[in-house]
């Protein structure tokens, strides 16, 4: 039973982030611009309680130590969240003489792979996993209000945007068609697993739902679903004083993914109990001593799934920025992000940006919340000239920092070609 319960959550970890709609009409690049073509990407990954060193020795199968084991449990609460982001794609943007008689307006299309993971999970949960039901013994391990969303699909956007102009509002809308790769969900209502004291027993008392896509068909190439989805921004002029500010909404991946009739879907109120088995000899040992009681028959008993059509709510992502500029030199963003169906808690963030000059900016990042407690980064922008665009850096360094204290790991990258 070790390890068993907590690897559900795991094994399923990529590490990855989502990519908004503001990147492709970035404000860096001029508007006399007629074609603008770009590969993006990024990831993230962060926990309340897990560490990066303790999430590398699990992926990677090395022996997790006491010590490892240990500064996992300091940091565990009663309720513990984790969560895994990932967008990998290109997109091609070109400015158009005009749509719906309205000049200054580019069309754009972007293809993308993307990969969503949160959970979140009690003490107890951890403590089953990975020291044993023995502490247990006489004991009700409290599972309650676990929950797991796994989603694995890939995206075609297209969309318009305006071109920028001094004291006007810029906004901009996609519609994306999605193919769903892969999909598990579980949600436990109730899940509590009593250990008797002298180790003969265990109840395993549960209500919960679970769904998972065609387990027959994984891999890129899988289509087990497909579904739709909108984005969008808006970006409109203010004045903070003396000083030019801006206001930033955005709010992506509004949608939903019917995953096919070959889905497996479970809801179930039920006790399990069990008793083990009993050997006489272990010289006889027969394979009528475990009798009916094998792998698909406790599955059977425990998650009798059935098939049918699953539909699935995509996690949708508020951001809600305001960036003033203070000087030629510096800029200063401060923001909200919240993001919904994730088990994600609100995050506030700041924002510094300098400009060294026109061509090179550096910026760092500052936030608390999110699927962890503080969030730290670093990022660059550089035009190399001739229409090049580099945007590289990370919004949560302190996993690579700090590998034994917290998990914020990440990454995101664009590379932009902007042609006259």
């Amino acid at each position: 039973m070790k390890k068993f319960l907590f690897s559900v959550v795991i094994i399923f970890i990529s590490c990855k982030s989502f990519a908004q709609i503001a990147t492709i009409f970035t404000n860096e690049i001029s508007d006399s611009t007629s074609t603008r073509a770009g590969i993006i990407g990024d990831f993230n990954f962060n926990s309340t309680a897990l560490t990066t060193r303790f999430l590398s020795k699990f992926y990677t199968g090395s022996y997790i130590d006491t010590e490892s084991k240990n500064s996992v449990l300091e940091r565990t609460r009663n309720k513990n969240r984790i969560g895994a982001e990932s967008s990998f794609g290109l997109f091609v943007a070109v400015k158009l003489d005009s749509v719906f008689h309205r000049k200054n307006v580019n069309f754009f299309f972007s293809i993308r792979d993307r990969e969503h993971l949160d959970a979140r999970y009690s003490d107890d949960f951890f403590k089953l996993g990975f020291y044993g039901n023995a502490q247990y013994a006489g004991k009700t391990a409290v599972l309650n209000d676990f929950n797991l969303n796994y989603i694995h699909y890939q995206q075609l956007q297209v969309g318009f945007f305006s071109a920028k102009s001094d004291s006007v509002a810029r906004w901009g809308i996609g519609i994306s068609f999605l193919k769903g790769q892969q999909y598990a969900a579980i949600l436990a209502k109730k899940a509590e697993l009593y250990t008797s004291e002298d180790g003969q027993y265990i109840n395993f008392d549960t209500e919960l739902q679970a769904a998972q896509s065609d387990t027959a068909h994984k891999g890129f190439s899988a289509f087990n679903g497909a579904g739709a989805s909108v984005d969008v921004y808006f970006e409109g002029p203010m004045f903070n004083g003396a000083r030019k500010s801006k206001l930033m909404v955005s709010v992506t991946d509004i949608g939903m993914i019917r995953f096919n009739e070959q889905s497996l879907y479970l809801k179930q109120d039920s006790l399990f109990h069990y008793t083990g088995f009993r050997i006489n000899n272990i010289y006889d040992i027969q394979d009528s001593t475990f009798g009916h009681t094998n792998i698909d028959s406790v599955q059977n008993r425990i998650v009798p799934f059935k098939k049918q059509f699953v539909y699935v709510t995509l996690p949708a992502t508020l951001n809600v920025s305001m960036e003033t500029v203070w000087n030629h030199y510096f800029h200063l963003t401060e923001g909200v992000k919240y993001i919904y169906n994730a088990n994600y808690n609100f995050m506030v963030y700041i924002k510094p940006s300098f400009y060294i000059n026109k061509n090179c900016m550096l910026s760092a990042t500052f936030g608390y919340g999110g699927y962890g407690k503080y969030n730290f980064g670093i990022g660059v922008f550089a035009n190399f000239g001739k229409g090049f665009i580099v945007y590289a850096g990370s919004n949560n360094l302190e996993g690579y920092i700090a590998q034994n204290k917290v998990s914020g790991v990440g990454g995101y990258i664009s590379l932009i070609k902007a042609f006259k």
